[in-house]
Order: C-alpha cells, then structure tokens, then sequence
C-alpha cells in the first residue's frame, strides 16, 4: 500500500508553528503575562505559563507524531480562547487562527499520526 504522507506534512507544519509561537511566548513571558491581565484573565502568571508549555510542549509533540490525535486538544482549546478574546478583532489574525484550528481538528479526527510518526515507528 502507498504511504499517505498529508497527516506528516499537516503534523510538521503545525508542530514547527506551536513551537515557534511557545518558545517567543517563553522568551518574554511578561508579554502573554501582560496580554492576558489586559483582557481580564485572572492569574494571568499561571495561564500565561500554562500557555507556554502547551504551545511548546504540544508543538513538539506534534512534530515528532506521539499521540497527536490527543495532543492536538489542548492546542485546539487554546486555539478556540485566542479566536474568542483577542484575534476575532482583526480578520487577518482570525482567518490564520481559523486555520490553524482547521489543521488541529483534523489531526485530532485522524486515525493516526502519519506514517513517519514516533507513534508508527513504535508499533
């Protein structure tokens, strides 16, 4: 049977994306600390921190394929706040975050995570 490499091609272009946007996030953490307390989180620190290892962590897992299908949920709830607080405000920013969730949705609907997965090279 081919090998259907769409999943590994959606998996790495999202995992390189949430790793990018972690690590920036990790580099200034008073940045998210202080968007989130303008827009009224409370304990902006802790969702702030909360938000750096999902992005970066998730972001990783992602790429690497181990367990994306469950990996991509919290990725997606992050996804769904930013849409619902900051970027439905701008189209440009919306329409990139719809996308994103796009991606996320499907590879959370996926069977597997692509045939050059750690999730598949540990069968």
């Amino acid at each position: 049977m081919e090998k259907n490499h769409a999943i590994d091609a959606l998996r790495v272009g999202l995992g390189v994306l949430f790793i990018g946007t972690g690590i920036s996030k990790l580099l200034n953490p008073a940045m998210i600390t202080g968007l989130l307390a303008s827009i009224g989180f409370p304990a902006a620190t802790f969702w702030a921190w909360l938000l750096i290892i999902v992005e970066t962590l998730g972001g990783a897992l992602i790429l690497l394929g181990y367990k994306s299908k469950y990996v991509s949920w919290p990725l997606i709830i992050v996804i769904v706040v930013a849409i619902l607080t900051v970027t439905r405000k701008d189209l440009g920013s919306f329409l990139k975050d719809f996308s994103i969730l796009g991606g996320l949705v499907s590879l959370a609907l996926s069977e597997s995570s692509g045939c050059c997965s750690l999730d598949e090279w540990m069968k």
